[in-house]
């Protein structure tokens, strides 16, 4: 996970707490199938989307950066006719390597372009 946290957040010091908490989240989406409930999620993880919004939704907002989760969102109705949304996250590690390759190369042909 050092590489993966050092791409997500890089190595500034106070980022610490974001790296547990992305590996805890890469470990129960793997556990769960690849694919994971935000309810679901906040439940297991023991935090509020509400009440400490940033421990939640920054981890999953570097991972949707970098293709490493892809967020799938619908949205409900009940039988009332109440309108509730229902987002859940799905781990793509194929399209995190894929975005990888693309950086890198890209990165690398222009400093070598521009020597």
């Amino acid at each position: 996970m050092l590489t993966v946290n050092h791409l997500l957040f890089g190595n500034h010091p106070k980022s610490g707490n974001l790296k547990k908490r992305t590996a805890e989240i890469l470990r129960l989406i793997k556990e769960n199938g690849g694919r994971m409930e935000a309810k679901d999620l906040e439940a297991r993880l023991g935090i509020s989307r509400t009440g400490s919004p940033s421990m939640f939704y920054k981890p999953l907002a570097a991972m949707r950066k970098w293709n490493l989760l892809k967020a799938h969102k619908s949205i409900l109705f009940d039988d009332t006719g109440k309108k509730t949304f229902k987002t859940e996250y799905e781990l793509t590690p194929e399209s995190f390597y894929g975005h990888i390759e693309k950086s890198v190369t890209a990165a690398a042909r222009r400093d070598i372009e521009g020597v």
